[in-house]
């Protein structure tokens, strides 16, 4: 009597009675002799079947195998068949899956097993004059109970493993490394070769991105596409939905470049997105045997995984849009700074690679300051944007513009084999530049200041070739504007001494290193002193005292000289009361520098400072100009209440 029970997690088994486990003892007994024939041929008959099939097994794998089959088909005809029994063969079901045995291959096992113990068990009963269906009969309940049990425990396993790596997957966001983990899953479910992505690019071209698993031949196509309605993909495209095809060569869909791949089967499958269909995952067959279809239970798993890759590419394409805006500057439609030490470095790596130059020109526009205070920050933003359309239309194919800040622009220049196309490109850019801007009756000039630092003549990293050719354009800046330089060590170290004489500078007023020194103003008739000049000096600590001519003209481009200009003021105009007390009637001469008189502040400074002093005045002058009003202004106030007062206290 034979009876049916549930094992552990709900698995069927077989409970045999003490009769039949004594048949199939003695059948296990009976066969024993011939045992170690029995697992050879086993053996050879799986190893035969994982020959053919996608998943071949290595050398451990085939060792592992022979011990595995030998130990099961020892205990097989051994008995008893307790609980112990049946949670032997649900790990013989999970230890296919570890050796990477497809699930067909069980099936053959057994049916190898039915045929070859069914004429051993016939060929028993015959010499041992017994019913041969007494012991065929339990003997094939048992195989068929097996097969189901390891077929569950399998199927289990695999599930079980999938959705573990499904929870991997969906840890991985580089999208390449999402794709190859992917890939494998898919290749293991449709029991494949390789797989690849292919994503459209050009409007209606498709493209491989990424491979795994696929032959050398493969890799041919990594740079290829072709249009998107041809193959499994173009079709899977063309529909919505797979496309698979057994027997890829004789199919509608085989191309020739792909037939003399030589592709066996192909199954695409098109990859969904929230804005459509955004390409395919295609799964290979070459050395394996294509399945004559899919089965069903692996199709949820791999449109899953189909699902997670679209999610992976929408994300990317969400990346990238935010990266564009990230880096590209959104008043001019330019790249910005963002992505200068990158385009730099890969331009420096091209130029290696192809034995020729390439030029950073760094540009600085000239008058854009005033440009913005007078004619109004509107005016400003549309001439930065006709500056950036201008050196667009003028670069060469090859050569790009970015904004690198506020009113600075940088120009990438490739390719280039002679020094005079870094020249010719720089001076085009400098007539690019150079225009008149307007508003109303007002114009007002706008020029570049250029600095060019050409690789591999000034080398470097890509940080350093910006600095070179930043230190070129204040050269050719404070030559005048409206030109361009080349980077040269003369101009790194005068401009090195620069930073140095200004970092000085900003620590000498309140080190009370300036002087002022006096420079008489005689009259011719009568022939008399009638006033002094002051003049600014400066005591360096280490360099000792220096005349205007070697500082003045870094102070000017300081915010500090508004507060070096107070000072002077006030030390000339308490030098003037000195003298005022001891009878002197000196009129005090001080020079003002632009700066000074577009400093608004000016007039609310001289208006407090000078009614403090005796009414002899301090003459002020300044540069001649636009400003002769304002300075009107400001000798009105240097005057206090009228014409100069008697000396005497």
């Amino acid at each position: 009597m034979t009876t049916t029970s549930a094992g552990p997690e709900g698995a069927a088994t077989v409970a045999f009675s003490e009769q039949d486990t004594l048949r199939l003892k003695q059948l296990g007994t009976t066969l024993r002799p011939r045992l170690a024939q029995l697992t050879e041929d086993l053996y050879n008959h799986i190893q035969s079947q994982l020959e053919t099939s996608n998943l071949p097994g290595d050398a451990d794998q085939a060792a592992r195998l022979r011990a595995m089959q030998k130990d099961w088909l020892e205990k097989l005809l051994a008995g008893p068949y307790d609980g112990a029994f049946w949670d032997t063969q649900r790990h013989m079901g999970e230890r296919h899956i570890e050796l990477t045995i497809p699930l067909p291959q069980i099936w053959a096992t057994f049916t190898f097993l039915r045929t070859s113990l069914t004429g051993e068990a016939i060929r028993a009963a015959v010499t041992e004059q017994t019913d041969p269906v007494a012991g065929i009969t339990p003997l094939l309940r048992l195989l068929d109970a097996c097969q189901y049990v390891m077929s569950t425990a399998y199927e289990r396993k695999r599930l079980h493993d999938a959705i573990l790596a499904l929870r991997q997957l969906a840890r991985v966001y580089d999208l390449e490394a999402f794709f190859h983990e992917a890939a494998k899953q898919a290749i293991m479910e449709a029991q494949a070769d390789g797989a690849g992505l292919l994503c459209q690019e050009d409007g209606h071209q498709l493209q491989y991105r990424f491979f795994h698993g696929l032959p050398a031949s493969y890799q041919a196509f990594a740079r290829w596409s072709f249009p998107d309605h041809l193959g499994t993909s173009g079709a899977a495209l063309q529909r919505g939905e797979p496309v698979y095809v057994s027997d890829y060569p004789q199919s509608i869909y085989a191309m020739p470049e792909f037939v003399d791949a030589g592709l066996q089967g192909s199954l695409a499958i098109p990859i969904p997105g929230p804005e459509g269909l955004q390409g395919v995952l295609a799964i290979s067959w070459f050395q394996s045997q294509p399945p004559v279809r899919i089965p069903e239970d692996r199709w949820d798993h791999l449109r899953l995984i189909t699902d997670l890759l679209g999610a992976n590419l929408h994300r990317e394409k969400l990346e990238m849009r935010m990266e564009g805006l990230a880096t590209r500057d959104m008043l001019t439609g330019l790249p910005n700074r963002r992505v200068v030490t990158e385009r730099i470095t890969t331009a420096m790596a091209r130029a290696e690679r192809h034995q020729c130059l390439f030029a950073l020109l760094f540009l600085d526009l000239d008058g854009f300051k005033p440009i913005n205070d007078r004619l109004g920050h509107h005016v400003g933003d549309e001439t930065l944007q006709q500056v950036a359309h201008d050196l667009r239309s003028a670069l060469r194919g090859e050569d790009s513009v970015l904004r690198y800040a506020g009113d600075e622009f940088m120009v990438l220049a490739q390719d280039m084999t002679h020094i005079s196309e870094v020249e010719a490109i720089a001076q085009r850019m400098v007539e690019t530049v150079h225009r008149d801007v307007h508003k109303g009756e007002l114009t007002l000039p706008l020029s570049a200041s250029i600095g060019v630092s050409v690789y591999p003549f000034d080398d470097g990293s890509a940080e350093e070739i910006v600095h070179h050719a930043d230190l070129a354009m204040y050269a050719a800046k404070q030559a005048g504007g409206d030109q361009w330089q080349f980077y040269d060590n003369d101009i790194g170290e005068a401009l090195a001494e620069r930073q140095a004489l200004v970092h000085d500078l900003r620590h000498a007023l309140d080190r009370g290193e300036f002087r002022l020194h006096w420079q008489p103003i005689v009259t011719l008739s009568p022939r008399q002193i009638s006033g002094a000049e002051a003049l600014l000096r400066w005591q360096h600590p280490t360099r000792g005292l220096l005349s205007p001519g070697e500082f003045l003209e870094i102070l000017e481009s300081l915010p500090l000289m508004q507060a070096v200009g107070h000072w002077i003021i006030e030390t000339a105009c308490a030098q003037a009361a000195q003298w005022h007390r001891q009878g002197h009637c000196l009129d005090v001469h001080i020079n003002l520098a632009a700066t000074q008189l577009e400093d608004k502040a000016l007039l609310g400074f001289l208006k407090d400072t000078l009614p403090s002093r005796p009414k002899h005045p301090a003459l002020l002058s300044g540069p001649s100009g636009d400003l002769a009003a304002d300075r009107r202004q400001i000798h009105r106030a240097s005057l206090g209440s009228g014409s100069p007062a008697s000396c005497g206290p």
